[in-house]
């Protein structure tokens, strides 16, 4: 279940070095299934679904990186919608902009993994999401997907103007841990089923762990994620460990 010696300084027996005391999720593809909208994607383009939707990911996360790295923020909507041009452009494929809102209306309705609210009603510890998408794209997903937070556990990059890996939004989600007896970011445990953002939460000095659902095989950036796990329930567990 877990990663063996993931950090230097990480306890032979796998355990944190400090009690966790509190617990940032990513959203998309962490609590939010947003492969679900493959399905609508190969129901509406036969045969591209998944080529659409692989370039579509890509796009959006390279295009928040060039962005976080030129300093020119844009809303993490936008940006989605423009990476889903721009994928669809890349595979030859035109659409009318009234198909383009209608792919963006599908993806508003991601709904959240089977486990997600479970685990999220069981936490033993205050529980924070930590996102890209900007308010007034994720407020709504969230809400659709059955998933209530507070507002000021919503932490989303139109706050800082940014994305992450970039320490701005990281440093946010501490200082909202530290009104929950976090005192060092070791007490935090961030949660991302990405990770290139579990490794950035890494950098930044939380404790993190990755749910790799996919079987993906480590990334060489001098650093890994300090616990894996395969899904939410695994997170729940490790949760309750951590507070005994």
């Amino acid at each position: 279940m877990y990663l063996d010696q993931a950090r230097d300084n990480a306890p032979m027996d796998g355990l944190p070095l400090s009690k966790i005391q509190a617990i940032c999720f990513d959203a998309f593809g962490t609590l939010i299934d947003i492969s679900s909208i493959d399905t609508f994607l190969e129901e509406r383009f036969p045969g591209n679904g998944s080529a659409i939707s692989s370039a579509w990911r890509i796009k959006q996360i390279d295009y928040s990186r060039l962005r976080s790295l030129g300093n020119r923020y844009k809303p993490f909507g936008e940006i989605t919608e423009d990476a889903l041009r721009a994928s669809l452009a890349s595979l030859n494929i035109n659409v009318e902009r009234e198909s383009i809102r209608e792919i963006m209306d599908q993806y508003m309705k991601c709904g959240a993994y089977p486990d997600t609210l479970e685990v999220l009603e069981n936490l033993p510890t205050p529980w924070a999401i930590v996102t890209n998408g900007d308010r007034d794209f994720i407020s709504p997903i969230l809400q659709g997907a059955g998933i209530g937070v507070s507002d000021e556990a919503l932490i989303t990059s139109d706050q800082v103007s940014d994305f992450k890996v970039s320490p701005r939004l990281y440093e946010l989600a501490y200082a909202w841990a530290r009104n929950y007896q976090a005192e060092t970011k070791s007490e935090v445990l961030f949660v991302s089923a990405n990770q290139w953002d579990a490794i950035g939460a890494t950098w930044f000095g939380f404790t993190t762990c990755w749910i790799n659902r996919n079987s993906q095989t480590p990334e060489e950036l001098d650093a890994a994620p300090t616990y894996e796990v395969t899904d939410l329930t695994q997170v729940l567990e490790l949760a309750k460990e951590f507070t005994c």
